[in-house]
């Protein structure tokens, strides 16, 4: 059986907290990305060797500026090929997330790679993250809001070229402030009120990777909407070509930031979220 290794230790800075005053969803990936990068070497692979397919989060506990953390990481399963041999056509991993103050876990991950050469493993380790629900595919209804438009920097690559899963998520965390913008869910609102939308969950699937000069579009419509939370769907497409490069389902309730609990959607936005999702 294999066990969790520590592969990313640091602490959060107040320059990678977001609008709600905690650690910002693209910083997490970046660090996951670090995390997936360091566990894949500990296996003999190469990051310019792997890419991810899929990633599933969730958050389950606020890092708050000034707090220190920790990953660990470990091969959790294979799929497709000899996946009792210890090798597939992928390979995820699973991360988590520490909270050191706390000794708790703050979030975890699976990171689905297509690895280019199959490797060996001594065995899984057991993995006790919660369950991925799945989640309906958006209606034919829904109105799709134009979110991000840009083109892929050289900042934003790994060692492979390719986009990073960071540079993606900085890209979705922008269009759901267009999408939450477009149900009158503001700035303005949120700065008057003192809330905030928090991220619980992230679904995402990956296509082909874009390079630096690609042309990116984000567009992104409301999947699901209750009393305090809501899911929005986020789909990444390339201008040049129309093939899709990625997609998010993040799901997140609408936070009172003094309590720091969730509170109730406001009628009006609720409404307006329900009538662009189509229901």
């Amino acid at each position: 059986m294999t066990d969790f290794h520590e592969t990313f230790r640091s602490a959060v800075p107040p320059w990678e907290c977001d609008i709600v005053e905690h650690f910002t969803v693209a910083y997490y990936y970046e660090k996951f990305r670090a995390a997936g990068d360091r566990a894949l070497l500990g296996l003999g692979v190469l990051a310019k060797e792997a890419r991810t397919t899929s990633c599933y989060t969730r958050y389950k506990k606020e890092l708050r500026a000034g707090d220190t953390y920790r990953i660990v990481s470990a091969p959790i399963r294979a799929t497709g090929g000899d996946a009792g041999g210890g090798w597939g056509g992928g390979l995820t991993i699973g991360h988590k997330l520490i909270d050191m103050e706390a000794d708790a876990v703050a979030a975890t991950t699976e990171q689905t790679f297509a690895l280019d050469s199959p490797v060996s493993l001594d065995g899984y380790a057991d993995w006790d993250g919660e369950v991925r629900e799945e989640r309906p595919a958006v209606g034919a209804g829904a109105t799709w809001v134009p979110a991000a438009t840009d083109v892929v920097l050289p900042k934003d690559v790994d060692a492979a070229g390719r986009l990073t899963l960071d540079a993606m998520v900085h890209r979705f965390t922008a269009a759901g402030g267009h999408l939450l913008n477009a149900i009158g869910w503001t700035a303005s609102h949120m700065r008057d009120n003192r809330v905030g939308y928090s991220t619980f969950e992230f679904q995402m699937t990956l296509g082909a990777l874009p390079w630096v000069g690609v042309p990116l579009d984000t567009e992104s419509t409301i999947g699901a909407i209750g009393r305090s939370s809501m899911r929005m769907v986020h789909r990444m497409i390339r201008a040049d070509t129309g093939d899709l490069v990625a997609e998010l389902s993040q799901f997140g309730v609408h936070l009172d930031m003094n309590a720091r609990r969730p509170s109730s959607i406001p009628t009006e936005i609720a409404e307006a979220a329900r009538a662009l999702g189509g229901e």
